[in-house]
């Protein structure tokens, strides 16, 4: 049987994860837990889940913690991942909130979650729905005990931030698509994916014009301050 432990801190959300993985099937204990704020287990092998939504996530990029929560994980468990829980109208609340502090930008955004799939693997669940995030973890805790692949891994962190943004960042671009991009377009930094226009993208063999737009839509997505 399927377990799940839920760290007592986690305030507003005991009740409403309790009452949805106790319809599940799943022992629910509540408790402190040192690391994670959800591990799920099936008595041999343990999945540990961090929650933020998306005002936490950006609080935490700005302190840091966020990171070292990620690095504890993936020390301690051998699945270990960052789920997000907003929609769009929170992300974007939470980065202009930020500018009163610490300024992030969307850029800095993605590029945390970047950094953060070094270490474990980042699911956003950008719905208002709280079931939502809840079915997520429940989903990528059984896949990962059962040793099905969560996600297609890359094979490293490249040194490249524009590299690491589309591989990364934009769903359904794999890694060699991404490689072609940056050699064929001479992609070096952040600031030169802003410059991207379609019919440049359209010019990299096995980009066509539904992956171009998804690519410039991405990148340029007005709803955010991207400076």
């Amino acid at each position: 049987m399927l377990k799940i432990r839920i760290d007592n801190r986690e305030q507003d959300r005991i009740q409403s994860a309790t009452e949805y993985y106790k319809s599940q099937g799943l022992e629910v204990n509540v408790e402190e837990l040192e690391i994670g704020d959800y591990i799920f287990t099936d008595g041999n092998e343990s999945v540990a889940f961090e929650f933020k939504t998306t005002a936490d996530f950006v609080a935490s990029i700005q302190d840091g913690r966020v990171f070292n929560q990620a690095v504890n994980m993936a020390e301690e468990y051998n699945y270990a991942f960052v789920i997000i829980q907003g929609d769009d109208h929170s992300r974007a609340k939470a980065l202009s909130m930020s500018r009163n502090y610490h300024e992030i930008t969307y850029f800095g955004y993605l590029g945390a979650i970047a950094s953060l799939n070094r270490f474990v693997t980042v699911i956003e669940s950008y719905s208002p729905f709280i079931n939502e995030a809840y079915y997520r973890m429940l989903i990528n805790a059984k896949k990962s005990l059962s040793t099905k692949p969560i996600i297609k891994k890359f094979p490293k962190k490249d040194k490249n931030p524009a590299m690491n943004y589309l591989c990364y960042c934009i769903y359904g671009l794999n890694h060699k698509r991404a490689n072609d991009i940056v050699k064929q377009l001479d992609l070096h930094t952040l600031e030169d994916l802003l410059y991207l226009k379609h019919e440049h993208l359209q010019k990299v063999p096995g980009i066509g014009s539904k992956l171009a737009d998804k690519i410039i839509d991405s990148i340029s997505d007005d709803s955010y301050d991207q400076t």
